[in-house]
């Protein structure tokens, strides 16, 4: 565990990551979040925002995936990880059904990438999310079901009474 004034300092690159990145300053904000992690290897936020904002603004699909994989480790019960994690997972398994622009190539083919969307978003559905997280998932799950064809409501991981 990191000291706690480095771990202020880890969590201020990150508040300033997320501050650069609401500027549009993408850039500076992946080298903010990058000193976040460098501070503070465990804070699985960091983590998270680094692969968000690595899939979804720089396409660098497998970098940004191995970093939510990191942060899920690091937070396996955060229903908020678990749920980013998933949704990156299904962006990147969407990007590969219907390509549209260049990416970092990724491990894995869609259906692969569905697949391990659900199972993020069902383990986050196990992390007891709050109310609004809870329809979050159970949308990006209708998403995922659109996508593949396999009703997520038959799954035996799904809660019941939904």
């Amino acid at each position: 565990m990191a000291d706690p004034a480095v771990l202020d300092d880890a969590r201020g690159a990150l508040k300033r990551a997320m501050q650069l990145h609401a500027d549009g300053e993408i850039l500076a904000a992946l080298d903010a979040g990058r000193r976040a992690v460098e501070l503070a290897p465990d804070l699985a936020e960091a983590h998270a925002y680094l692969g968000n904002t690595l899939v979804t603004r720089r396409r660098r699909f497998a970098d940004g995936l191995a970093a939510l994989r990191l942060a899920s480790e690091l937070a396996p019960d955060d229903a908020a990880i678990l749920y980013t994690t998933g949704w990156c997972h299904e962006y990147v398994a969407d990007a590969l059904a219907k390509p549209r622009a260049t990416h970092q190539p990724v491990a894995g083919d869609a259906p692969e990438l569905y697949a391990t969307a659900r199972d993020y978003f069902f383990r986050a559905l196990d992390a007891h999310p709050d109310d609004q997280l809870k329809g979050d998932i159970e949308d990006m799950l209708d998403v995922v079901s659109k996508a593949t064809g396999e009703p997520w409501e038959d799954d035996d991981r799904a809660p019941r009474g939904r």
